[in-house]
């Protein structure tokens, strides 16, 4: 058992160092647990849609966790402005990148010459 070993104590030095601070909730009991949980109950959800019971390659796995981090963080929060014609929402996404996170990357024409011969396949 961990609560009286040495490790126990090592870990919880390290953690008071770094001013985390644990908020344990009860077993069985992911209500208590509040927004955290429910991004836990989603990112499940998505990873057991997607990958059932098989067993995946680190690759594979850090690819699908990638791709429901991406998902998580595009779910709306609110709106952005209050015009019913627009679109836009605030997503966590946004305060990571400034943009959505599903968005193709601009990419800079500006430095291109325009006498240049494009691929148009």
């Amino acid at each position: 058992m961990l609560h009286n070993s040495i490790e126990a104590k090592q870990i919880a030095s390290s953690l008071a160092s770094e001013r985390i601070q644990w908020h344990m909730i009860p077993l069985r009991a992911p209500n208590f647990g509040g927004l955290w949980e429910a991004a836990v109950k989603i990112a499940k959800r998505h990873l057991i849609r997607q990958v059932g019971t098989t067993t995946l390659f680190y690759e594979y796995l850090v690819t699908i966790l990638t791709q429901i981090e991406s998902c998580t963080n595009f779910r709306p929060l609110c709106q952005m402005s209050e015009d019913p014609n627009d679109y836009e929402v605030l997503t966590p996404g946004r305060f990571l990148t400034g943009s959505s996170l599903q968005a193709l990357p601009d990419l800079n024409w500006s430095d291109v010459p325009t006498n240049r011969p494009t691929n148009s396949n």
